[in-house]
């Protein structure tokens, strides 16, 4: 039980809803803080916010609300002539860079990483604006707990800058600072005292302990029952745009409406209600106009991708090949967990120069990202000799591209822990849980992978990693809990909306809310050994 603690929930956008809720039942025996990360969020009401930050300051005592509201107001003001203070940042530097250093801390804002992807409706900044802003933000988050002084801190996610400032700073103040990581295992999440940026001691230990477990015959029999089922698609993807596979001119033209209908409502709450006067194209913050454009042009490349007249996908064939799915771009699994190699490019061009002979990549596009990139990015990779960009619905499942391949290769995707449990070989990039299992491998740089593929042609790859995967799922379930984070962020925002829910909807938030705070209890109890 969580109690006499002052405790700081972070809040941002969709993640804001369930904190409201879990803050209700933490305040009971607690002094309970939310601060809003998200500097647009605070600024102008709009149909969005009024669900989430607006919300909060007209339920919750505003003294206990926090915002980096007047971040953007001074950065808004003095963008025009910035001067840095360099002391300041050598100090940030000195103290605040235990997990990763300053520029990779910047690539944890989708605004201050625009050089890295291609959602162009983030106006690019210049460097002198990315360390401008994250001054400013490492002095909020330092004013906010050294006023408030929380005992924790409790998150749901991962990514964006003042996160990554909140988790270093609390690191050096020993202030816990829990969020939570899928597993990729059924529902169950893993508590992150990193932020993803590094696998957490606490687990490796465990699963150590667990690999010397004589006794893992139920979880033996989970593993095979897995390879026995059909498909593997994580049931908490089922249902959403990860899982689908078509797109048909109705759906195409219904997207389009809607993304027009959205976007003419914010522009009349922005109009309405906007109290500080935001340039269009100004760094760090959405141009509404090019969103808008860009969600419609990438509705009408998803439409021409899933067609007939799609040149760049191909039909898979029966040759040896490494399966390679993408990433969404950007994302904390690529950006906060394998900052190194975020460039997709570069990364098919490397693979295709170090593959045995006879093989060949299959690179399959991530569900959610067709339509979403410049259609330069696939003609690039059409020139790699080896390297096949396959139909991304030819399979319905990520399965038979796995078992019919010679292994895959990852950033960090789930798709490493899919061949795991499916005993193929798997090569991946980034900090994530599954790595301590032996079919995973770690390609710390470029030059490792020549080895990787020369251990999967000659079959010296592990033979057989049941157990490995078996104890797994045994530390999985021990130190994780089982708890749909996006049902419960869904349900949250439709209670807060319309104000009452079913019965039915209204027990299992409450049970999810109670899963939600046993998974915090467990984290503390896991940092206080």
């Amino acid at each position: 039980m969580i109690k006499n603690k002052t405790i700081l929930l972070v809040c941002k956008e969709a993640f804001s809803s369930p904190m409201y809720f879990l803050g209700k039942e933490l305040e009971k025996r607690n002094k309970v803080h939310y601060f809003f990360i998200n500097s647009g969020e605070s600024l102008n009401k709009n149909h969005y916010n009024k669900y989430t930050y607006f919300y909060f300051k007209n339920k919750i005592n505003n003294e206990n609300i926090h915002d980096t509201k007047d971040v953007a107001i001074k950065f808004l003001e003095n963008r025009k002539n910035i001067s840095i203070d360099y002391n300041r940042l050598k100090e940030i530097e000195k103290k605040y860079t235990h997990f990763t250093n300053l520029n990779k801390q910047l690539l944890s804002s989708q605004h201050a990483s625009t050089p890295y992807h291609d959602r162009w409706y983030y106006p690019a900044s210049t460097y002198k604006e990315n360390l401008y802003v994250l001054i400013l933000n490492y002095n909020k988050v330092e004013h906010i707990l050294e006023t408030i002084k929380p005992d924790l801190i409790f998150d749901l996610d991962v990514n964006e800058i003042q996160r990554t400032i909140i988790n270093e700073i609390a690191y050096y103040k020993k202030i816990p600072y829990v969020s939570q990581e899928h597993s990729r295992y059924k529902s169950f999440n893993l508590p992150s005292f990193s932020l993803g940026r590094q696998l957490d001691s606490y687990f490796i230990d465990a699963y150590k302990k667990n690999r010397d477990d004589l006794d893992l015959k139920k979880y033996i029999s989970e593993v095979e029952n897995y390879r026995d089922q059909l498909t593997v698609m994580p049931e908490i993807y089922k249902g959403q745009i990860t899982s689908s596979y078509d797109y048909s001119f109705l759906k195409a033209s219904k997207r389009i409406l809607e993304k027009i209908y959205r976007f003419f409502k914010f522009e009349f709450y922005s109009f309405i209600s906007d109290k500080y006067k935001i340039p269009l194209n100004v760094p760090f913050f959405t141009n509404p106009y090019n969103r808008c454009f860009w969600l419609i042009s990438s509705t009408i490349k998803k439409f021409y991708l899933y067609s007939k007249f799609n040149k760049y996908f191909q039909i898979p064939k029966d040759e040896k090949y490494i399966y390679m799915p993408l990433h969404v771009i950007p994302e904390s699994s690529t950006f906060i967990k394998a900052p190194m190699h975020i460039n997709e490019i570069d990364l098919i061009g490397t693979i295709s120069k170090l593959l045995p002979i006879s093989w060949k990549l299959y690179v399959k596009e991530h569900q959610a990202m067709v339509g979403l990139r410049n259609m330069e990015f696939y003609k690039k990779i059409k020139k790699f000799h080896n390297v096949k960009l396959v139909k991304s619905n030819f399979y319905k499942d990520p399965k038979p591209w796995i078992e019919k391949s010679l292994g895959v290769v990852t950033i960090a995707g789930t798709t490493a822990f899919e061949a795991s449990m499916l005993n193929k070989p798997a090569i991946v990039f980034g900090n994530v849980f599954y790595n301590v299992i032996s079919g995973i491998k770690v390609a710390n740089g470029f030059e490792e992978l020549e080895h990787l593929f020369k251990l999967i042609e000659t079959n010296n790859w592990t033979q057989d990693n049941t157990m490995d995967c078996a104890a797994y799922l045994k530390t999985v379930q021990e130190v994780g809990v089982a708890l749909n984070v996006k049902s419960l962020m869904k349900l949250s925002h439709k209670k807060i909306r319309l104000q009452s829910l079913d019965a039915n909807e209204e027990n299992n938030l409450n049970n999810m809310i109670n899963a939600l705070l046993v998974f915090y209890e467990k984290a503390l109890n896991i940092n206080n050994k």
